[in-house]
């Protein structure tokens, strides 16, 4: 019977899914008897049976796996997850870093496939693939309404073979057919490193993976034969990965016997210290950049590094994932459960996990708070973690307070500028990246070089700025004050109709008046506010160009120049007196510290 293997599939599951969940109390209700785990699972077991023979219609044995694991889920956290034998098979392919594929980074600009990237010395890039180029065909088959998770699995396969696809080009009447050879691509963990001026290096690290320790220990010997003597280490957006690979980084840069993290769970606890000295020792000043998009694997190793003062943490606070994910494969079909089993601990005490982020872990910390002398007592209530500027507080290895509650605090906080309306909605809708793909061609034949050294004329501005007044999706992007006025004129329109004037136009005309003298005055910002940004246009504009033209490393080398969070990194690592005073405060007191092991309660 057809509905025998996923049905006996779905007990496995929701077998241990129930497990989970009947051990989730923390205390907040009564805790039933052992036996009661079973009773329930049987009275599903009922529940399903009665569906299956007696229901008015054949249920799809699968809708009801599916309804029941994503109702589980909903109580559990939104890590827990169940895959099917593509998204695991997905997984591993981000952990592992390398498929088979043609080398392109892709997206939907204006609902169309179309070349983000190509990727340096891919297929794809040999080939001649470019920026901009839209995909119109994968192997004679429109793209017009695929997916990008449809569209990369047919462009990913087996190395060695070929998939065709079709291009539309700017300044090419006729689309352009390339057969590409699928060869072994690696994503790099490592997109980015080099020297930010004769001393001072930067690594930008994109996510935890196989080859994460590696790629980063060659990055290092690198800028070392250039003169590296001082480190940035960018985590911003790294959403982290792999538990090991967190580990090992953090071994790059502490001493040996130094605790990187530990994990605390009902069935897993864990302490994991560094097993050598660091190759980048104390003599080498450290700045770690993280921001909101740092997660998990990334809050490891910045809160390692800032707990142990071995280097300073600038930029935002961190986004506060400190779970621990463990995968159990489910059957031979491929399926996978993805099962919070724990959090993460810094070495002195501090959850990363955020309460908000979907766990809020009071039993957790309930049980742990009572064996460290780290954590204030007050955190175990399991009321909430409420008043957390208050209560969870830690320090330092040289003394520092650092604040708990989840994530990374930075101990410089860089502040952002808001982004202007008119330059958000550029960014939003790729007017930079269409602009270059559009003038690429011409700039070409001109023989302009587009490095480094070139600057965005006056003209190509002035260009841009026809470029961006003639796109109707531009020119319909109102901003929140159009927006508003917009609604107040509903507001306006229905108050006349209730008084008996149903026309579609505001009658008053004193009123009517005041509404276009706001409505012309809030349209004419748009012009205001591009002359204002002018640098900033350009700086798009040129950025775009330089990925397309000389590719991804110039345009990065570009950008870090105009980083305002690189910019404070440079300024402390440039004064070693201010780099010091803030890893040393003048009234910070020393203390010993000392860790216990972790050992399992009986």
């Amino acid at each position: 019977m057809k509905f025998s293997t996923s049905y006996s599939r779905l007990f496995r599951v929701v077998g241990i899914f129930l497990f989970v969940l009947t051990s989730l109390s923390f205390g907040a209700k009564e805790k039933k008897e052992p036996g009661d785990f079973y009773e329930e699972l049987s009275r599903l077991n009922k529940v399903l049976s009665e569906i299956n023979r007696k229901y008015v219609e054949e249920v799809d044995p699968t809708e009801i796996s599916e309804a029941a694991l994503e109702g589980i889920k909903n109580i559990l956290d939104p890590h827990t997850v169940v895959f099917g034998p593509k998204d695991y098979e997905n997984l591993k392919v981000s952990m592992e870093g390398e498929f088979g594929g043609v080398g392109i980074t892709i997206s939907l600009r204006d609902n169309i496939l179309t070349v983000v990237s190509p990727l340096a010395g891919t297929p794809a890039f040999n080939l001649g693939i470019r920026a901009g180029d839209r995909i119109r065909k994968i192997e004679s088959k429109e793209t017009k309404g695929m997916t990008l998770d449809e569209a990369v699995s047919k462009l990913r396969g087996k190395v060695g073979t070929d998939v065709t696809i079709s291009i539309e080009r700017q300044g090419v009447p006729e689309l352009m057919d390339f057969v590409i050879t699928r060869a072994k691509i690696v994503v790099h963990a490592v997109p980015y490193s080099g020297m930010l001026d004769k001393s001072i290096g930067y690594i930008k690290l994109a996510t935890f993976s196989d080859k994460t320790t590696f790629e980063v220990e060659r990055a290092i010997e690198n800028l070392k034969k250039q003169g590296m003597k001082k480190l940035i280490l960018d985590l911003r957006f790294n959403p982290g990965g792999l538990l090991n690979q967190a580990i090992e980084i953090g071994e790059l840069f502490l001493k040996k016997g130094n605790v990187i993290v530990s994990t605390r769970g009902r069935t897993q606890k864990t302490e994991s210290f560094s097993r050598r000295d660091g190759t980048v020792g104390p003599e080498v000043p450290l700045v770690i950049l993280v921001n909101q998009g740092s997660a998990s694997a990334s809050e490891i190793v910045a809160g390692a590094i800032q707990d142990w003062d071995r280097g300073l943490i600038i930029g935002k606070t961190s986004f506060g994932k400190g779970s621990v994910q463990t995968i159990f494969p489910l059957d031979r079909d491929g399926h996978a459960l993805k099962l919070t089993t724990a959090f993460y601990y810094l070495p002195f005490g501090r959850c990363v996990n955020k309460p908000e982020n979907g766990i809020k872990g009071h039993g957790i910390l309930g049980d742990e708070a009572e064996e460290s002398e780290d954590v204030s007592t007050a955190i175990i209530d399991s009321v909430a973690l409420k008043d957390s500027a208050k209560v969870d507080t830690f320090s330092t290895n040289n003394g520092r307070k650092v604040f708990g509650a989840g994530g990374i605090t930075p101990d410089i906080d860089i502040e952002l500028l808001p982004m202007p309306w008119v330059v958000q909605v550029q960014e939003r809708m790729a007017m930079y990246f269409k602009f270059a793909v559009k003038i690429r061609s011409a700039l070409e034949a001109s023989g302009a070089k587009v490095d480094l050294n070139w600057n965005v004329p006056d003209s190509l501005l002035e260009q841009f700025k026809k470029f961006c007044e003639q796109d109707t999706n531009f020119t319909k992007a109102k901003s929140n004050a159009l927006a508003t006025l917009d609604i107040l004129e509903e507001i306006v329109l229905k108050e006349q109709k209730y008084m008996g004037d149903s026309s579609k136009t505001i009658t008053d005309p004193m009123l009517s008046k005041r509404f276009n003298e706001f409505k012309k005055t809030l349209e004419a910002q748009r012009s205001i506010q591009f002359e204002q940004n002018k640098e900033y246009i350009k700086d798009g504009i040129k950025r775009e160009l330089l990925t397309a033209m000389a590719g991804d490393s110039v345009s990065t080398a570009f950008m870090l120049k105009k980083d305002v969070q690189v910019k404070e990194a440079l300024k402390y690592l440039s004064d070693i007196k201010l780099y010091n005073q803030a890893i040393n405060p003048p009234k910070a007191v020393k203390q010993k510290r000392t860790h216990k092991k972790v050992k399992d309660k009986k």
